[in-house]
């Protein structure tokens, strides 16, 4: 091996001896042309590399965007299975008869949910707000209509979320339909 590089230094060193004596031979012009052809190609080379460097970084980038998006459509996968839990929890806690609900079964169960909420807010869930709010077909669904001000929300039907800002379960709504009920039209001509 040693002597593979020995005999290869060898050749260097005789290719380059060859080239200088050929280049004595040229005039300084042409010398001068030849210099300006191997900065010409190094300007280009070194053009090439950092381009190829750039790629590679806006490569690196991506690839670290694209993983945090995976990260986050995992998330809201599983977030939408719990979904549901969370929605009987709810309703559970809402059907407790009124001399349960002060009893510590009753609290630890409300703690439970308080701490499940408390997590997936921290992951980046957010509930959709329905109260005194104008219907928006984006964040809402209309399931029925009722008397009351026109496109303006009467109840919520089921909670929706948002995760990271975006819309994974549009809230389902009753929302008015601009017929006033008949107490309020009574209220209004006495």
């Amino acid at each position: 091996m040693q002597n593979q590089q020995e005999q290869s230094t060898e050749n260097n060193e005789q290719v380059i001896s060859d080239d200088i004596q050929n280049n004595s031979n040229l005039s300084i012009e042409d010398l001068q042309n030849q210099l300006n052809l191997a900065n010409g190609k190094i300007n280009e080379l070194t053009k090439i590399s950092q381009q190829a460097l750039a790629d590679l970084q806006n490569f690196k980038k991506r690839s670290e965007e694209e993983k945090g998006q995976f990260v986050l459509f995992a998330n809201s996968n599983l977030i939408n299975d719990i979904l549901p839990v969370l929605d009987n929890i709810n309703r559970a806690l809402n059907h407790i008869p009124e001399d349960n609900i002060a009893k510590e079964w009753a609290n630890g169960v409300f703690a439970i949910l308080k701490q499940l909420k408390d997590i997936l807010i921290e992951k980046g869930l957010e509930e959709i707000i329905t109260q005194d709010q104008n219907f928006d077909p984006q964040i809402h669904e209309a399931l029925m209509t009722e008397n009351g001000d026109e496109n303006k929300i009467i109840k919520e039907l089921q909670k929706g979320y948002k995760f990271h800002g975006k819309v994974i379960r549009r809230s389902q709504v009753t929302v008015g339909n601009g017929l006033k009920n008949e107490n309020n039209q009574e209220q209004e001509n006495s």
